[in-house]
């Protein structure tokens, strides 16, 4: 490593790397200095905050602003290379309100470290110093593979930090949140391992009082890339004993003593149990048990068990509703693990787990029953968010382009707004919409088409929205009979209809108005169509024939059967073309002469779907099931099991990292993706 001598005011030498920074004050790096500063410290008093926080004296007002500024500069000047009392920096690992989470090296025994280096300012505020102390005093009484080891802390020299345990891995907020509501065995798996751990803090009378997703890190994360896998099944470890609190009444330590004030708030809203919201003093392991079970029902729904915009409402809904119920947001939730969470979250201690081991009994027995898990799985499988999305059938969906929304479309003449991760409806369009088979949304996401079942020719015809106002515009009209496909061209401006009277109908908008064309070909009803360019349309229908259409002079290019029987949809991407009917799944590749079948399905496909790059298709059958195949091989990558009836629609986000389908019963799901290796 190249270095350069540096000199502090004080006359003490040493040699800095040159790729570091160097702060204003160079004492803030001196090695000299950082000792020295060892004894110019204010010693704690008994009311551990009460005292000035800073690790340098200070006389005046003038004083104590140049040592926060001087800390300020010390903690901007953090980058790889650099050593903090014997700690080297490697790199970045997250950052929060508390400071930023570095992964570093310990020389001397060489070891990685996770470093928290606490943000300049912190340390003043009540409690915090505190806190932090607890937290390495709490960890001195546990031992445990399921809880992360905290090593040192350092809260009063310049860069005040806490290093612990290094965990590669990602925490199940960010899992949650990255892929979607985990799989029921996985769920039940980490929830297994966090008891352990809770049980070894209980036989220590240690109680966290801060269990949630976020403080449950998941090693190695189930989605590192293939070549950094072990092999071996993810563990859970639990973190930031912070507020910690020791509940032996034969033994006291003034450093993890509860000093919480009367009337204060300890814990995560979301995840805290009632008698520790009331009383952080009352808190025991079953107010932990009680937040496992918070933490378990996230997983599952990917939402918070009591939703509110404030703390008092979150708290009021806990005084006064039942546990929620994770089997009434996934239908494949067992009854069994519903039932593990609502009794992990009665409001009563007494009726839930009396400790943690219990807990684990009653979990193993779970996983006895569930599949065995192997480890080596290129992606969780991960069950969806359960819906209702539709009163009828959730017959049509499309993604925004930007991925911001998602668009769908039911059997109720409903057109409704979702969050694309969470599901969470956002609004809806109601009018004289008819019950809709079919939509698709422009490229620039400002309008969308829809077509539906209509009862008088009249009526029939293509419906335009705009997505800002809810408000429809002039009808496209011309087909005499119900239309069950339509497309928008990629530059906007041309519309194209599939109807049942035998006609793929075509227009044009313009300002004056469009402009209508009829194209016929098929000897059958007309089911789906798309574009290749705006002036290249595909079509598709129960006569089992794709057709390929020169929107130039309205003639055929081509015309391809396919080994579907009546084709029921049609899905174009990157010169790949996809088609599923009666008789199954099919896609024609670039230049191939015929279609290629994928099998998989029992019974017929309903619906289809291709990622934008082409890579990936995606189907829906009447046998309940969603699967995704890689397109070059025809290698199923995934199968979905979540619906418990007929799969009516299927779409990739813009993305590829997820696929959404909607049943006939009105329920709409979301898929994390596998990548196609």
């Amino acid at each position: 490593m190249t270095t350069r001598r540096l000199t502090c005011p004080c006359g003490n030498a040493w040699d800095h790397p040159v790729t570091e920074p160097v702060p204003g004050d160079v004492r803030l790096i001196c090695p000299a200095c950082t000792i020295a500063g060892e004894n110019t410290r204010h010693p704690e008093s008994e009311q551990g905050d009460a005292a000035p926080p800073s690790g340098t004296v200070v006389t005046n007002a003038e004083a104590a602003a140049n040592a926060e500024r001087l800390r300020r500069e010390a903690a901007q000047a953090i980058g790889p290379g650099r050593i903090i009392s014997g700690y080297e920096i490697i790199g970045e690992i997250n950052r929060g309100g508390m400071g930023v989470i570095y992964k570093a090296r310990q020389p001397g025994v060489n070891r990685l470290v996770a470093l928290k280096v606490i943000a300049p300012g912190k340390l003043d505020q009540p409690g915090t110093r505190a806190r932090f102390k607890r937290e390495v005093r709490a960890s001195g009484r546990l031992s445990d593979p399921c809880i992360v080891t905290v090593f040192q802390t350092e809260l009063d020299g310049p860069i005040p930090f806490v290093a612990m345990e290094y965990v590669p891995g990602i925490d199940l907020f960010r899992l949650v949140r990255q892929t979607g509501p985990l799989p029921v065995v996985d769920v039940v798996y980490y929830a297994r391992q966090v008891a352990e751990g809770l049980q070894h803090a209980y036989e220590v009378h240690l109680v966290h009082r801060d269990i949630k997703p976020s403080n449950l890190m998941v090693s190695p994360s189930p989605l590192a890339p293939a070549e950094g896998r072990t092999g071996r099944l993810p563990k859970v470890k639990v973190l930031d004993m912070g507020l910690a609190r020791v509940v032996d009444n034969s033994h006291s330590d003034p450093e993890t003593d509860d000093l919480t004030l009367p009337g204060v708030f300890v814990g995560t809203p979301d995840y805290v149990a009632p008698e520790q919201a009331e009383n952080p003093r009352a808190a025991d392991t079953r107010s932990d048990l009680y937040s496992l079970g918070g933490a378990m029902y996230y997983c599952l729904t990917g939402e918070v068990p009591f939703p509110g915009k404030t703390l008092a409402a979150k708290l009021r809904k806990q005084l006064t509703e039942p546990p929620p119920s994770a089997a009434a947001k996934r239908s494949d939730v067992p009854v069994a693990v519903d039932a593990v969470i609502r009794k992990l979250m009665a409001l009563d201690p007494n009726d839930r787990y009396q400790t943690p081991a219990e807990l684990m009994t009653v979990l193993d027995a779970v996983l006895k029953e569930a599949p065995p898990k192997t480890g080596a799985k290129a992606a969780p499988t991960v069950s969806s968010v359960f819906a209702k999305a539709h009163d009828g059938g959730v017959n049509a969906m499309a993604p925004a382009p930007d991925g911001s929304y998602l668009l769908t479309g039911g059997g109720d003449s409903v057109l409704k707004f979702w969050h694309p991760g969470t599901l969470k409806e956002l609004r809806t369009i109601t009018g004289d919409i008819g019950a809709i088979e079919h939509l698709v949304i422009a490229p620039t996401g400002k309008w969308a088409a829809t077509c539906a079942i209509r009862l008088s020719a009249s009526d029939m015809g293509v419906q335009l929205w705009d997505l800002n106002t809810g408000s429809e515009g002039k009808r496209f009209r011309g087909p005499t009979d119900n239309i069950s496909g339509v497309a928008i061209s990629p530059d906007g401006k041309g519309v194209a209809a599939a109807s049942a009277d035998k006609m793929v109908w075509l227009w044009l908008r313009d300002a004056t108005g469009p402009t209508t064309a009829c194209i016929k070909g098929h000897t059958g009803a007309v089911t789906a169509v798309a574009f290749v360019a705006a002036d290249s349309l595909l079509s598709s229908g129960i006569d089992g024939t794709v057709r390929q259409w020169d929107l130039k002079t309205g003639k055929t290019k081509g015309t391809l059967s396919a080994p579907v029987g009546p084709i029921a949809a049609l899905a174009f991407a990157a010169k790949r073309v996809a088609v599923a009917g009666r008789d199954g799944l099919a896609i024609r590749q670039p230049g191939a002469a015929t279609f290629q079948k994928f099998t998989g399905h029992d019974g017929s496909v309903s619906c289809c779907a291709l990622t934008p790059d082409g890579t990936l298709l995606a189907s829906g059958g009447t046998d309940h099931t969603v699967r995704v195949y890689r397109v070059e091989d025809g290698l199923q990558l995934a199968t979905y099991t979540g619906h418990d009836k007929p799969v009516r629609s299927v779409a990739f986000a813009p993305t590829g990292d997820a696929v959404y389908s909607g049943d006939v019963g009105g329920i709409l799901r979301r898929w994390p993706v596998p990548k196609a290796k």
